[in-house]
């Protein structure tokens, strides 16, 4: 049977190699998470919305990645917050792109940290520019947080309290309508949502860093190749 082939929006570089050269990857452990779910990892980086609508039609799922944040300012935040690192605008363009794609395309999502933020923000939700850590870190840490009994995410992985490790400033904020919240860190921060025809998961931790040691955060992984087949 093929595999089901999973498009990931590349992450853009300043250096690449051994020599100053800008270049796009994506990282390892995120291809190797795909791949273990039976999955064809096809990395992709669109230069207009025109070729992100064909990429997306060579598709069966969808990883929107975590990376550097998200810039505001066109979804009416009129300052660039000091803690705010920003990749070049062509990452922002190449990500939301595809998210509109894959949207109208009805394919399922995975969206991971920064991909959870660029969704919820183009499907009309808000995101916190800056989320300042209270009685739960998020930056380079392992966390617990709560999942909502009876979502699709307890049906993932299986238990109402997990742990990821986290690494963000940048949260949701407002859910985008059509979204569900389905995990909650104990400072409230927003750790999930999923659409109500649970064909979009997003998680603001990241399971690729721990999926190849832990079933457990390589099941997403199994819920996107599981459904983009069909």
């Amino acid at each position: 049977m093929p595999r089901p082939r999973i498009l990931i929006v590349g992450r853009w570089s300043d250096q690449i190699g051994k020599d100053p050269s800008e270049g796009v990857y994506v990282g390892r452990k995120l291809i190797d998470s795909v791949s273990r779910a039976g999955g064809e990892p096809i990395m992709v980086w669109p230069d207009t919305a025109d070729r992100a609508v064909d990429l997306v039609r060579l598709a069966d799922g969808v990883v929107l990645p975590g990376g550097n944040d998200l810039d505001l300012r066109p979804y009416g935040i009129p300052e660039v917050h000091p803690r705010e690192k920003h990749p070049p605008a062509e990452q922002d363009a190449a990500d939301v792109t595809v998210a509109r794609a894959a949207l109208d395309a009805g394919l399922p999502i995975l969206a991971i940290c920064r991909g959870m933020q660029v969704l919820n923000v183009i499907m009309g939700g808000t995101i916190h520019q800056h989320m300042e850590e209270t009685t739960v870190a998020h930056t380079g840490v392992r966390h617990e947080f709560d999942i909502v009994p009876g979502t699709l995410l307890e049906r993932v992985l299986g238990d109402v309290r997990a742990t990821g490790y986290s690494s963000h400033h940048q949260a949701c904020r407002d859910l985008a309508p059509g979204l569900l919240l389905n995990a909650s860190a104990e400072d409230r921060t927003i750790e999930g949502f999923e659409s109500s025809d649970g064909r979009i998961l997003g998680v603001q931790w990241h399971p690729e860093i721990d999926s190849a040691a832990d079933p457990v955060q390589q099941r997403p992984f199994g819920w996107l190749t599981d459904l983009a087949l069909g």
